[in-house]
């Protein structure tokens, strides 16, 4: 069991490290190669990496105090990725691609644990529900960023980087520590025990129909829906790279909306009557605004049919995670949903909608949305109250 004062000598030591390598880089810069902005870099990240340490001060009370845990939640996040631009830089100039291979690999699987001190002595101890709200976003968001970083040689880690995997494990991680110090209760790893095994089959075989229809149905109108197949995988495809991409959206995605978001939003509004209804509906509706973030990469009409598609589809999410009591028939769903789509199209991003497409989108927003109600209402809405008494979602957190 890692404790509290582990956790605090994980934090020196990890800093004090960071702390070494920016003074290396520092006198490297002054002396031996001079460089005006590595240098204000290095500077900037002595500064920032020696105020780290004032999250060891356990007077979590002082308004102070908790303004420095806001900042000391977005520098440490933050840091890494010019901290290990540096190590990445030293790594090129003074070692040989084995070296650095080996140094970064090990770099990447420590990243997955590195932010739980952050968590622990830091983000934990805020107190604000909104300022915890605001900063899962910020984390969640700078993680998956940070995670990338370039690999030099070996093809299964630049496709770990590229695909955000280390960022979405780094999260899950992280906010493992950090829900539970904020009082909240940790997804169940097996199906509620009051699930009907007729109604669990249904869905499993909903989720495999629908995961096949986004990436392997060719139809071009709605007369060919039910004949128009096509089983193929695009000649262009990384299948490693696109299966990672895919299990990455499906662990952080999910874990983020279903697990952070839905269970803040059930407790804000647990003095509602109709509690159940608004935290789906709200979590569905962030979840599909938040895809506006593909609108850089991918056509403007694209994106918005995405983000209806992915507004219906996390309220779909929602209610499946709340009536199986499991984050792991989300997460399943998710990546084979978004693996069988990409690895058709050879892409994660998504092409210009054809009419067609519109027309069936109206049929998608349909099943889902009745699909979601039917899983919140009658019998099932028992089960979905009993799902929630175990996660504790009818206590107060704040």
């Amino acid at each position: 069991m890692v404790t509290e004062k582990k956790i605090r000598s994980w934090h020196l030591l990890q800093t004090l490290l960071q702390l070494l390598l920016v003074i290396f880089s520092l006198i490297y810069s002054l002396f031996i190669h001079a460089g005006g902005i590595t240098t204000f870099k290095a500077f900037i990240l002595l500064i920032l990496i020696s105020l780290q340490f004032s999250v060891l001060n356990k007077n979590v009370n002082s308004k102070l105090i908790q303004c420095n845990y806001y900042f000391q939640a977005i520098s440490i996040t933050s840091t890494p990725i010019f901290f290990f631009t540096f190590v990445n830089d030293l790594l090129i100039k003074y070692t040989n691609k084995t070296i650095t291979t080996f140094v970064l690999c090990l770099i990447t699987i420590y990243k997955i644990f590195m932010f739980i001190p952050m968590g622990e002595l830091a983000m934990g101890n805020v107190q604000n529900k909104w300022g915890r709200f605001c900063l899962l976003w910020f984390i969640y968001l700078i993680i998956e960023i940070e995670s990338t970083y370039p690999i030099p040689t070996n093809p299964f880690l630049k496709a770990c980087t590229n695909s955000a995997i280390i960022g979405s494990l780094s999260f899950v991680v992280t906010t493992w520590f950090v829900m539970k110090k904020w009082g909240f209760v940790t997804p169940n790893f097996k199906f509620s025990s009051r699930v009907s095994k007729v109604i669990l089959s249904i869905l499993i075989i909903f989720i495999v129909i629908d995961c096949l229809f986004n990436g392997f149905n060719d139809a071009n109108s709605l007369n060919g829906i039910l004949t128009n197949w096509n089983f193929r995988v695009a000649s262009n495809s990384n299948l490693l790279y696109l299966t990672l991409s895919a299990f990455a959206a499906g662990i952080g995605e999910e874990w983020m909306m279903r697990f952070c978001i839905l269970s803040f939003l059930l407790k804000l509004l647990q003095n509602s009557s109709r509690q159940i209804f608004w935290a789906i509906f709200l979590d569905g509706l962030i979840f599909g605004l938040i895809h506006f973030l593909n609108a850089p990469v991918q056509p403007l009409s694209a994106t918005i049919l995405q983000v209806i598609n992915a507004m219906v589809g996390g309220i779909l999410f929602s209610t499946l995670y709340l009536y199986t009591g499991t984050i792991i028939s989300n997460i399943a769903y998710h990546f084979l949903y978004d693996l069988a789509g990409m690895i058709a199209s050879g892409s994660t991003s998504m092409l210009s909608p054809t009419i067609f497409d519109w027309q069936l989108l109206i049929f998608i927003v349909l099943i889902y949305l009745g699909l979601a109600l039917f899983l919140v209402t009658g019998k099932r809405k028992k089960v979905v109250e009993y799902n929630l008494n175990l996660q504790g979602l009818n206590k107060k957190a704040f």
